[in-house]
């Protein structure tokens, strides 16, 4: 279903709404009614409608996942057309998608990654990840990145740093380690760009050291981390990281489940630093979300070790599902042959610039920061202290929080971007179809809302 719908009668959508209060449980946090999230019933592009008919422009990809847009012709054809044929096969069988895919996906992530293993979800490549390295190494002990996040499942919640995903659900999966992230903006350190010499990536070398490199399988993190507020490091951090990694021959594995598939302006974040992983993880963009996808992709020297092993004891159902991976296979040549990298590069900048302006003429924006088309924007109760816009209680109800405020505002007026519930930061992240001219409309709601908050809370 695509493009602009007749309205839902009142009535009608009134029982929808009751139906989801009385069965559903929804995922992550909630709020009672009055509030009603939006009930889609289409959309086209940068573009959906809601069964009351009203028109929104999606800031946010619905979840960092519909790249190309909503209904994208080639990646719907393409599951239109498998599924006359053959839309499953048993996951240890064989279907034409599944090694076409892994085929393209090895022409094109660079080095020597030539080896899916194909999943449901970006969650579920980080767990095949996870017990890939530690098969590999021998070792057991994985460190990340204070506030990542690399899935909501037990072993990728333990890999992640969001301390309010983690603390209802502990103990966790022992063996997962923590170290702060690149943020220049808030150093965690206290030092500055340059002068730090990097202290943020030496972390990690002491943090090895500590433990032990014979109990360190894998360093993981997301090349530009979004949890954290969309960092995008300075040069000289994932050289160096890399560099660390392959001293204490430990594994390095990206997650470029958000940043991959040419949302930061190249096909893939890593590109930017001229580095390669030991493992690649994709997901979200990588099928435009029109059927679920993940990709573990690992180098010669992992694959030819399970090669010999002639087995690696973990799967899914839908491993390699073949609707799955023919709308990846289309949208990676869409990507390609479309050149949308290309254009979140050029509209994200104009972005970027556009978000820098508001930040000129607005005291409660602290920072502004990103890549191609995945922004933050930070805001502060005071530039030169840095305290955070945030409701300080943490029973201050969401609908009462500067963010939530903020971004429910802008829902208001048809725009959908995303807030952190207890924070102070706003991430946008539009599909990479989008043009200049949807950037003008968005960031004029987007300003008229930052300036409702700070008549309210500053």
């Amino acid at each position: 279903m695509s493009g602009k719908m007749k309205p839902i009668p009142e009535a009608e959508l009134k029982g929808y709404y009751e139906d989801a209060e009385k069965h559903l449980l929804k995922p992550w946090l909630t709020r009672p009614l009055p509030h009603r999230d939006p009930l889609i019933i289409g959309g086209k592009g940068a573009r959906f409608y809601d069964a009351a008919g009203k028109e929104y422009l999606d800031f946010l990809s619905q979840l960092f996942n519909v790249s190309l847009g909503i209904g994208n012709r080639k990646v719907v054809e393409a599951v239109k057309e498998q599924v006359g044929k053959v839309n499953y096969t048993k996951n240890t069988f064989l279907n034409i998608p599944k090694i076409l895919l892994a085929k393209r996906l090895a022409e094109i992530t660079g080095g020597d990654l030539t080896r899916t293993f194909f999943s449901n979800s970006g969650t579920e490549a980080n767990e095949a990840a996870f017990k890939i390295v530690r098969i590999y190494t021998g070792r057991f002990k994985v460190i990340s990145l204070w506030n990542a996040y690399h899935g909501s499942t037990y072993a990728s919640m333990s890999a992640g740093g969001v301390t309010s995903n983690r603390t209802p659900f502990e103990p966790l999966v022992p063996g997962f380690f923590h170290i702060p992230p690149p943020n220049c903006y808030r150093c965690a350190f206290g030092m500055k760009y340059p002068d730090c010499g990097m202290r943020c990536a030496k972390f990690l070398e002491d943090t090895i050291k500590f433990h032990g490199p014979e109990t360190v399988a894998a360093f993981i993190a997301d090349p530009v981390v979004v949890a954290a507020g969309v960092l995008v490091p300075p040069k000289e951090y994932w050289p160096m990281i890399r560099e660390i990694c392959d001293k204490y021959d430990i594994l390095l594995i990206l997650d470029e489940v958000i940043a991959g598939c040419g949302r930061t302006g190249k096909m893939f974040a890593h590109e930017h630093w001229n580095i390669y992983p030991d493992i690649l993880i994709l997901a979200k963009g990588l099928s435009n979300a029109c059927v679920p996808l993940g990709a573990t992709i690992m180098n010669e020297k992992i694959a030819d070790f399970f090669q010999e092993r002639k087995t690696f004891m973990h799967g899914f159902t839908y491993s390699g599902h073949a609707l799955s991976c023919a709308a990846g296979l289309a949208a990676i040549n869409a990507y390609i042959e479309d050149k949308i990298p290309e254009n979140a590069a050029k509209v994200g900048e104009y972005l970027l610039d556009k978000l820098r302006g508001i930040q000129d003429r607005h005291k409660s924006i602290g920072d502004v920061r990103g890549l191609g088309l995945i922004e933050s924007v930070e805001f502060v109760k005071d530039k030169t202290t840095k305290e955070p816009l945030a409701a300080k209680d943490p029973e201050t109800p969401l609908e009462e929080r500067p963010m939530v405020m903020l971004s429910d505002g802008c829902l208001e007026e048809g725009l959908l971007v995303m807030p952190t519930m207890a924070g102070s930061m706003i991430r946008i992240s539009p599909p990479l179809i989008i043009t200049e001219e949807d950037v003008d409309k968005a960031m004029e709601i987007f300003e008229r809302q930052i300036a409702r908050v700070e008549k309210k809370f500053l």
